[in-house]
């Protein structure tokens, strides 16, 4: 099933009302639908209610004696708190429900009063007040790991167990001078996001970190670029130059991929750790060669030392110590803190007024498998804050529209421990909203949170 758009959980409405018909009709059905209802007969009775007992929704008549529903959203008791007020006004009051809205109503209807109405003007209220407080939530934990953090304006955001473990891990290691470090994670976790926070915490923040990604350089250019190289020492080599040991002197040397080095460069990759000397291609001098060694892989070494490919002895000299960066999958929540911060870096970067992350595009981040990892997810809030419209909330229109395929043999079933894709989670939420809702598209839709329009536009897109 899908779950719920709105906050399931009992709330307490305060209903302020002169008419005491519209008191016992809405109340009765308000406390059907299982919340706690507290009455009031008028304004200011209201806002005593209000100042002791609080509320999270208030529904009040506009037009009342004395202390109306405008004088309500005017109260500094209700302006400062977490609640939403939803007016009732008569048909000749729109201008006067146009005020309430600026002044800040939630929501407003019109008498007489229908129930159907007051449940979805409800609905769309509670529906905004779990958007709201989930991303006021997410947004204060961003902030504190932001305070809290040594590693300032870096990607490097989490609270999961394991997070919070490979911090740890990086707050001992960089308070070391020289002690190599291997970084062992997937494809896009943040490898060097690590490395680089190893680096601005050790005594060598001052000088430089050079970064190499192994499989980006030619094996004939490799050694050259590692360890420089004098004039003449082959055809290319028209002036003499420093490699990424001799840049990184005093600083950190970041080897990204290292699985993929071919074992000569091993050898003298090894030599320069142990000695604390590098020779350039076609040098006879040794210079010295203070580095910290970082490295990184997503392979698995052990099965390619058993395959020769890779030195047991420089193994051993990475393996001094290792950090293992989990994979997006395995960290929780953590896809809500990351999304949140990246939602934050590009609306700002793109100038545009988008703060919050919807419901039903909340369930499908926490749902995706993310295979690519934490570039993967940069790059879809990038692309989401790029497609949505100014003033929204990202949705999983924005999210969805990312895959250029779609999957049009219909709904399929899914183990619970299959990762699922953006498209696939979405059409198999548009399939149970269309099954638990008996075939009317316009439950389903409010099921889903998304117009009719919208959900038309997905059913052909699916084929269902």
């Amino acid at each position: 099933m899908v779950p719920a758009v709105a906050d399931e959980r009992q709330i307490k409405i305060l209903l302020v009302d002169d008419d005491e018909m519209i008191r016992k009709s809405a109340g009765a059905f308000l406390r059907k639908m299982g919340h706690e209802v507290i009455f009031a007969t008028n304004g200011r009775e209201g806002l005593e209610w209000f100042e002791r007992e609080g509320a999270d929704i208030v529904i009040s008549d506009i037009m009342m004696p004395d202390v109306d529903g405008l004088d309500f959203l005017r109260s500094p008791k209700a302006r400062g708190s977490d609640v939403e007020v939803i007016l009732v006004t008569g048909h000749g009051d729109l201008d006067t429900a146009v005020e309430a809205l600026r002044q800040g109503a939630f929501d407003f209807f019109t008498k007489p009063v229908r129930l159907e109405e007051l449940k979805a003007a409800l609905e769309r209220t509670r529906r905004y007040q779990s958007i709201r407080r989930e991303k006021d939530r997410i947004q204060a934990r961003l902030e504190s790991l932001v305070r809290s953090s040594d590693v300032d304006q870096s990607d490097i955001i989490g609270e999961s167990d394991a997070m919070a473990h490979g911090g740890r891990l990086v707050a001992k290691v960089a308070s070391t001078e020289r002690t190599t470090v291997l970084i062992r994670g997937e494809s896009g976790a943040g490898k060097e996001l690590v490395a680089r926070a190893i680096h601005r915490a050790s005594p060598r923040a001052d000088a430089a970190f050079i970064s190499i990604n192994c499989t980006a350089v030619p094996d004939s250019l490799f050694e050259s670029e590692l360890f420089g190289h004098e004039k003449g020492s082959f055809t290319d080599a028209t002036q003499s130059r420093k490699g990424m040991f001799e840049l990184s002197h005093g600083g950190t040397l970041f080897l990204d991929e290292v699985g993929d080095v071919r074992p000569a460069s091993q050898a003298k990759i090894l030599r320069a750790l142990e000695e604390r000397v590098i020779r350039r291609v076609g040098g006879v001098e040794e210079i010295p060669g203070d580095v910290r060694l970082v490295a990184a892989t997503n392979q698995d070494l052990d099965a390619l030392l058993s395959h020769g490919t890779f030195r047991q002895d420089l193994f051993f000299r990475l393996n001094l110590f290792t950090i293992d960066l989990p994979p997006l999958r395995e960290r929780g929540d953590d896809v809500l803190l990351l999304a949140y911060h990246y939602l934050r870096r590009y609306a700002s970067e793109f100038r545009k007024d988008i703060s919050s992350i919807d419901d039903a595009a909340t369930r499908l981040l926490r749902a995706c498998a993310f295979p690519g990892n934490v570039r993967e997810l940069r790059n879809l809030i990038e692309r989401a804050v790029i497609l949505a419209e100014e003033g929204s909330s990202l949705t999983v229109s924005e999210l969805a529209d990312l895959k250029n395929t779609s999957d049009t043999s219909g709904p399929r079933a899914v183990d619970a421990g299959e990762p699922l894709t953006l498209v696939e989670f979405e059409r198999q939420a548009i399939a149970q909203a269309l099954e638990s809702s008996g075939g009317n598209q316009t439950e389903a839709a409010r099921r889903l949170s998304i117009g009719t329009d919208a959900l038309r536009y997905r059913l052909k897109k699916h084929n269902l």
